[in-house]
């Protein structure tokens, strides 16, 4: 008779493991069923779900080239995604929204985590996916109209995908390359300014292979994939509206955070940055409206400083209190958090707005900031595949930081990478609570 395989305690605790990565996201998920189940219409419209179903009206009216100047002003990606919801029930959309999405990203969770678990830093696959699963805001946010969440799940696909290959290097490399550009393209399909992120990331993985001529490859097909949507976006506006454009609002986004009194949010103040129309033309467009901010941006170095500081405090701003800034007013979290209830008398108001309360979102700001790099650095250390991790994390969360800095401060433009931002930040938690231990 064969020799049975002996069971050693490694492998005792690695099985733990995976069934911890999938006990998380699956209570999630049924927590957020339930939570659904008990919402009116099954779900909340996030930020911009108004807008978002406008599009979709104009699709389900006029088909796939609908000429409503919603899905031409904003990228049309996320109510086409909607509007194929709608063929299936129109009465039972939103619904079928929370699903679909608290499915997409509790599969993410554990796919990621799961890759994660199979290199050096195993021991951060657990954190991640208890804090991915359950931060209120992140976690939440799938049962809201937006597209946030599913650009936050594609981020963990692509990474997962990307931490496959590098574990697997005897396997054929060129299918990851188009698996982790077509999430990318999905992601970039419902908010083209991702694109930017998922190239650097493609870029860090394919400096990572000892072949340049591979890596070469590797970067190029991915990218090409990557590219597909996009274009597919592109050339619905040519038919629809004969403009070779994803979008017309990045203009006037990039001018609502830019200006010499204003400080950078949503909510401007002062005179608009001048951008006269250039004869013969009467109107400004789009473009030209972005090569004005952009020279504004360049003559004014001390005032564009001034506002990416103050950008950057929007962008990492708690959910709620003193320093909240952003468009998440419509956050699930906001109808349990504690900070609402304490404002309800005057007491309360004075704890939460007053200096001590300015003191906390100060630490959560600059606490988030310091756990993100040090959880970096601690995943870097650690060399392999934990190294291509870190770096394509950080790398990701770094662009849309800038992205908001060029455009609008809000703190809603975090959770499309929270996800690798968490994973970093539990990095840090957890180096630390083991340092403390030994210390102990």
């Amino acid at each position: 008779m064969a020799k049975q395989a002996k069971i050693t305690p490694q492998m005792v605790k690695d099985k733990k493991l995976q069934r911890y990565l999938i006990a998380f996201p699956v209570i999630a998920f049924l927590i957020k069923m339930i939570t659904m189940a008990n919402t009116a219409g099954g779900g909340w419209l996030g930020a911009d779900g108004e807008n978002y179903f406008k599009g979709v009206d104009g699709l389900y009216a006029e088909g796939l080239f609908s000429k409503v100047s919603i899905l031409n002003y904003w990228p049309a990606g996320y109510p086409i995604l909607l509007w194929l919801l709608i063929l299936i029930s129109v009465s039972n959309i939103v619904y079928l929204i929370s699903i679909i999405q608290t499915i997409f990203f509790a599969y993410a969770t554990y796919y990621f985590t799961k890759q994660i678990s199979k290199t050096n830093v195993a021991w951060v696959a657990f954190p991640a996916s208890l804090f991915i699963s359950f931060n209120p805001t992140l976690s939440l946010s799938s049962l809201a109209v937006g597209y946030e969440v599913p650009v936050a799940a594609c981020f963990m696909m692509t990474l997962a995908v990307i931490l496959v290959s590098r574990l697997n290097p005897e396997k054929l490399q060129y299918k990851y390359a188009i698996y982790a550009g077509a999430w990318i393209a999905l992601a970039a399909f419902m908010q083209p300014r991702y694109l930017l992120a998922g190239l650097v990331i493609f870029v860090i993985w394919g400096l990572t292979y000892l072949s340049r001529s591979l890596g070469i490859k590797i970067i190029a097909l991915a990218t090409a994939v990557m590219f597909i949507s996009p274009a597919a976006l592109v050339a619905r506006n040519i038919i629809a509206i004969d403009k070779t454009s994803i979008s017309t609002n990045l203009g006037v986004t990039m001018a609502i955070g830019a200006g010499d009194q204003t400080q950078g949010g949503y909510k401007r103040t002062g005179p608009s940055v001048p951008c006269p129309p250039t004869p013969p033309a009467t109107s400004v467009t789009d473009n030209h409206l972005v090569g004005c901010v952009i020279k504004w941006y360049a003559t004014n170095p001390v005032k564009t400083i001034k506002l990416a500081l103050t950008k950057t405090q929007f962008f990492w701003s708690p959910w709620s209190g003193p320093l909240v800034n952003g468009t998440m007013a419509r956050n699930p979290w906001l109808k349990i958090a504690p900070t609402q209830d304490l404002q309800q008398n005057a007491a309360g108001q004075k704890l939460v707005f007053g200096s001590f309360g300015k003191f906390i979102s100060w630490l959560w700001i600059l606490g988030q900031m310091a756990l993100l790099f040090l959880g970096y650095f601690v995943l870097r250390r650690a060399g392999g595949p934990a190294r291509l991790l870190a770096n394509s994390a950080l790398s990701a969360v770094i662009i849309a930081w800038l992205i908001s800095i060029g455009t609008i401060g809000d703190h809603r433009f975090r959770i499309p990478t929270m996800t690798l931002s968490l994973l970093l930040q539990v990095a840090a938690i957890w180096d630390i609570k083991k340092k403390v231990s030994k210390a102990l």
